[in-house]
């Protein structure tokens, strides 16, 4: 009779430890997954404001030439403004943020066009500029409230030293 109840205690012992075990790797899933929710949650919150800084740094150095990006105007509208002369006309590009999105358009210098003109790239809560110089500071403001800011030196019109 001792060895049933030695071999019923091994027993026991065994279950006991593989149950802890098992719960153990349950808590660490279950962690891992909230760790993993809540990265998605950052991701997601900050893609708006990234997205359209990336795309306005991207379209600077696209158009960085002497006197083709500067900070203006449009209809009451802080916009960045890019010039590019195109089989000799002058063309502008305006990126603005208007009725909750960043926009871009595209004209002839010299052309009348409004605001609702222009081309939806992302929405936005909020887009500034700012000049100073050669340096214009980008802040974007997300729709969920996150923000985020960029500052762009404006490198054309400097001799590059050999």
């Amino acid at each position: 009779m001792k060895k049933r109840t030695t071999y019923t205690v091994d027993t026991i012992f065994v279950l006991v430890l593989f149950a802890v075990f098992a719960i153990t790797v349950l808590f660490v899933l279950m962690s891992g997954a909230g760790v993993y929710k809540n990265t998605q949650m950052v991701m997601q919150e900050r893609f708006e404001e990234r997205t359209c800084l990336s795309y306005i740094t991207a379209k600077v150095n696209h158009y960085d030439q002497e006197n083709s990006v500067y900070v203006t105007d449009f209809n009451g509208i802080k916009t960045l403004a890019l010039d590019e002369e195109v089989a000799g006309d002058i063309f502008t590009t305006y990126i603005y943020c208007y009725d909750g999105y960043v926009k871009e358009l595209m004209f002839k210098k010299g052309t009348e066009l409004n605001p609702e003109d222009g081309q939806n790239i992302i929405e936005v809560k909020s887009l500034d500029f700012e000049s100073e110089g050669k340096l214009i500071t980008v802040k974007c403001e997300g729709t969920k409230g996150s923000s985020a800011s960029v500052s762009l030196h404006i490198a054309s019109g400097w001799e590059v030293i050999e």
